[in-house]
């Protein structure tokens, strides 16, 4: 697992300390559809006679929201309406890590994780509606933003380099605040007065599609870049693909834009009477859907032909969410979870429950619409390493260590083969440096800069495992000499 962004430090043990950046790391489903594009993809491999139950817990007697899962946390709320609505952390042995409560106020939203911080909405009308930040380790107040709303319901904050995007305003729009200390950057009031949707967002754009249009806003200034009419009516959450085209999934159709021409590409429906529904995926060029009838379908990102289909014998309406990974999908009806092997288009595991699904650090999560959050763990080792750091300025020709933390945060053993520089001024002083790390060991790697000269010096450490879905992690090394 690497991480990039935003200099923090977090215990992941009782007495290691890893200085990283932000969390938003590749195996974490970190907002709606695990990131900013949401792709609902996590680039590991499953071996499916690992996957097993871990637990099962009754948090709410209403239903449960849309799941975040990162650094070792569950965090989903319990939306009511006016009544005791909760937001809840769970560590991944099912135990609570801390909660909030909020008493009559309208609606408690779905929340997103992003440099060790949890975002969430709490709606009430204006004044009273809040951009609310929390300390993902321990749930102390981090800010509260107030923003313009009235009685409205949303998707989880949409993170994106640090900045936080969500939907706003008493009469429609979109907010970015600025993820640290809350400031709003910016608010674009130029949308329809509809709730219930979280921006996608790039490099260089925001987006939304409320009614049938596409609407896009440049990410920084806030500022109308254009608008396409798909035609439809609904709003649903936009997905990028990536290469200068956004997905979404209305009326039973999914309609592709391309960005460059700024018209629509294609628009595709499966069949008479047989729907697409839910939030679809993508990954690897390929867009994975169901549909009303209980099938999973997987299209060309290109073009927008069927390249195969799957369907459940029971004929149950796919249902909220499809989570894709390098070699399986995951997608609930409204009575089972199944897997699909993306290699034989078959079903190879199922398991009785329904809700909005989550897959992070070996973590496969369902949050149901009668309260209830179960987990199963994957068996799958995953290496936590920070992204950088940086021993700032010291003398020339003189040196100092500082300890790099490492930690296996899956459910299997882990062996890291070795631990190298690429640069002379920086050296590895743990030996040895291969190692075996149980699931939840960390151990701390031993790291020295010597600048040779005065000026700034860069340099990475490459860390060899048996992660099959990251063998390789880079933390890069930064310091200067004076």
């Amino acid at each position: 697992m690497k991480l990039s962004g935003v200099i923090k430090c977090l215990s992941l043990t009782g007495s290691i300390m890893f200085c990283s950046g932000s969390l938003l790391a590749s195996d974490q489903w970190a907002m709606h559809q695990a990131n900013s594009a949401h792709t609902g993809y996590i680039p590991a491999t499953i071996n499916v006679s690992d996957i097993a139950f871990r637990w099962k817990k009754k948090l709410s007697s209403a239903a449960l929201s849309p799941l975040t899962a990162a650094n070792g946390l569950i965090f989903v709320a319990d939306p009511g309406n006016f009544g005791i609505q909760h937001l809840y952390a769970m560590r991944k042995n099912g135990t609570l890590a801390w909660g909030k409560a909020y008493a009559n106020i309208f609606s408690v939203n779905p929340p997103s994780y992003a440099d060790g911080i949890v975002y969430v909405q709490t709606g009430n009308n204006s004044p009273g509606t809040f951009l609310r930040a929390f300390s993902a380790a321990n749930g102390n107040v981090v800010f509260q933003s107030p923003h313009a709303a009235q009685w409205e319901r949303y998707l989880s904050p949409t993170i994106y380099n640090g900045t936080v995007y969500i939907n706003g305003g008493s009469y429609g729009g979109m907010y970015s605040f600025a993820g640290i200390t809350g400031h709003q950057n910016w608010f674009y009031s130029g949308l329809p007065q509809v709730d219930g949707w979280t921006p996608a967002v790039d490099d260089k754009w925001a987006y939304s599609s409320i009614e049938g249009i596409l609407y896009v806003v440049d990410r920084l200034t806030g500022k109308p870049v254009f608008k396409i009419d798909s035609g439809t009516g609904a709003n649903p959450v936009p997905m990028l693909g990536g290469t200068n085209d956004v997905f979404v999934l209305d009326g039973g159709m999914i309609t592709k834009f391309n960005t460059i021409t700024r018209k629509i590409a294609w628009q595709k429906i499966y069949n008479f009477g047989e729907d697409f529904t839910g939030q679809p995926a993508l990954a690897n060029g390929v867009i994975y859907a169901g549909t009303n009838l209980g099938r999973l379908v997987a299209i060309s990102q290109t073009t927008g032909n069927i390249l195969w289909s799957w369907k459940n014998v029971a004929n149950d309406s796919v249902q909220n969410n499809i989570v894709i990974t390098k070699s399986h999908a995951f997608l609930g009806t409204a009575n089972k979870v199944f897997c699909i092997d993306l290699k034989t288009h078959q079903s190879v595991w199922s398991y009785t429950a329904s809700g909005y699904l989550a897959l992070a650090e070996s973590g496969l999560y369902v949050g149901s619409q009668d309260g209830t959050l179960t987990a199963f763990k994957l068996g799958v080792a995953d290496l936590f390493a920070p992204s950088h750091s940086n021993f700032g300025p010291i003398v020339a020709l003189t040196t100092k260590s500082i300890a790099v933390g490492v930690k296996n945060v899956g459910d299997k053993s882990l062996s890291v083969n070795d631990i190298v520089s690429d640069s002379s001024v920086f050296s590895v002083g743990t030996t040895p440096t291969s190692f075996i790390l149980a699931p939840g060991e960390a151990k701390l790697i031993s790291v020295s800069f010597t600048p040779s000269a005065t000026g700034l010096f860069k340099g990475n450490l490459k860390i060899h495992s048996d992660d099959q879905n990251e063998p390789e992690l880079i933390v890069k090394l930064q310091g200067r000499g004076i």
